[in-house]
């Protein structure tokens, strides 16, 4: 008989164990036939991959916008706040130890049982109690492991910030030369229309130009004046968003403005960029592991939702002393212990537990769906920064052509002008077109480099997940 409770209580236990067990069913994913990074692309995508740009003054920039960024510390608290969940997961395996000591005055009642009738004593405890639960079906196991996933996802989730606040800063200081560059150019262009206007309104008076021309040249002047001011709104925008995203004090923020970028110059087009698929990008991408981590931990929720229907064992205990007399309470002969066991097995519940069981499987359901759209938006965002990269420094070189072509272009109409072979609103024309060419290759300098930056930034950064 004693064998057979022996196999019955094994199987049991086997079965059990079984049934909690839950695999979390990471989906395969077929990775893109590209061709492999070389091993100088590999090295580009390291800790410190912003310094590939070989700019000093854009290392302390971004340094400062790490070490003062709102959000990225915000991420590293709530990091913090699931390891410490997951100390307290941690600690629900291991035995809980209390002191207890306590004093009691108590006066008997007249009705009471003669031999104790009106009688008034003092009662004085001091000891140890402790507990245990045997983790026989992996509750707390599981539930530490599920913890360890949940802390593992912010982690990821703190990375992608991490990366995020390092493009965004590099993005951030060129655009400060962009803008700054953009406004001198329309600054300089409305500067060079005013001596142009002075000298056609001289001529004017003199009787040399005629109304309509002075009126063409003054409209031209304003729209030139309008423009400079549009890019210093933009400018001084960008300053203050700058100063907030690197984390600046509030007067510094409201000062930002009167800040002057100095040097203006940069290079977008022969930067050092890796324009292949690591072999192991999967490994690369924060938001990818993130989501990977949320479905481990809902399988290991699930098993800790089913392990609800089997039985929970624990052990107590006490350890101390009790006396009537303070003086004789920390003695051999006042000592006392308990020791005990408990089992605790639902019966009836009316369908509680199965609510749960089915609630974490909806959860695992969710965490699937969401692992798999953020591996296609992961790739979708890859392949449309490697366009985006390859499509800005084409678009650049060609801007640069146009402006050299119009540039020329426009020395031939001034020419063509003075010696009167075309009209003023032919050379007008020109020069408009000149103005808008200028500014078009301004802007998509800063495109070109703001793809590189995207592009580094969806390859991973200097992300990867250690197994």
């Amino acid at each position: 008989m004693k064998k057979y409770t022996l196999l019955v209580s094994g199987m049991f236990l086997f079965s059990g164990c079984s049934l909690l067990h839950r695999d979390p069913n990471i989906p395969q994913v077929t990775l893109p036939i590209t061709a492999t990074q070389t091993s100088d692309e590999k090295a580009l995508l390291n800790d410190k991959w912003w310094e590939n740009f070989n700019d000093k003054e854009l290392n302390a920039f971004v340094e400062y916008a790490l070490a003062n960024n709102s959000d990225l510390q915000s991420a590293v608290i709530k990091v913090d706040k699931f390891r410490e969940f997951l100390n307290i997961k941690k600690s629900e395996q291991l035995p809980r130890v209390d002191a207890y000591g306590g004093v009691d005055k108590k006066k008997v009642s007249q009705n009471t049982p003669p031999s104790y009738q009106g009688m008034t004593y003092e009662s004085y405890n001091l000891g140890l109690s402790a507990s245990f639960e045997i983790d026989l079906f992996g509750k707390l196991s599981n539930a530490k492991k599920a913890a360890f996933e949940d802390m593992m996802s912010q982690t990821y989730l703190k990375e992608l910030v991490y990366q995020r606040v390092i493009s965004d800063s590099i993005i951030a200081y060129y655009g400060l030369k962009a803008n700054q560059a953009l406004y001198d150019t329309a600054k300089q262009q409305y500067l060079d229309e005013e001596e142009i206007y002075k000298n056609i309104k001289t001529r004017y008076e003199n009787g040399f130009e005629s109304r309509a021309t002075l009126l063409q040249e003054e409209s031209l002047l304003e729209m030139t004046r309008d423009n400079m001011l549009v890019q210093k709104e933009v400018l001084d925008n960008y300053k203050t968003a700058v100063s907030i995203l690197i984390g600046k004090d509030a007067n510094e923020v409201f000062d930002a403005t009167n800040t002057k970028v100095e040097n203006t110059e940069y290079n977008s087009m022969n930067l050092p960029v890796p324009v292949n698929l690591p072999s192991d990008i999967l490994n690369k991408r924060a938001d990818i592991k993130s989501a990977e981590s949320k479905v481990k931990s809902s399988a290991f929720s699930i098993s800790v939702a089913r392990s609800a229907y089997f039985p929970s064992f624990s052990l107590t205990g006490n350890l101390g002393y009790i006396s009537g007399d303070l003086d004789k309470l920390v003695r051999s002969d006042s000592s006392g212990y308990t020791i005990g066991g408990n089992i605790l097995s639902p019966i009836l519940d009316f369908g509680k537990i199965s609510a749960n069981v089915e609630n974490a499987k909806k959860d695992q359901q969710l965490a699937l769906i969401e692992y798999k759209d953020t591996v296609r938006k992961a790739f979708g965002d890859i392949k449309n920064a490697l366009v985006s990269y390859s499509t800005n420094k084409e678009r650049f070189m060609a801007q640069e052509k146009r402006y050299e072509a119009i540039k020329e272009r426009r020395d031939i109409a001034k020419n063509q002008y003075d010696s009167g072979y075309i009209s003023h609103i032919d050379y007008l024309t020109v020069r408009k077109e000149e103005l808008s060419v200028a500014m078009q290759k301004e802007r998509t300098k800063f495109e070109a480099l703001k793809s590189a930056v995207n592009l580094y930034y969806n390859l991973g950064g200097g992300f990867e997940a250690k197994n």
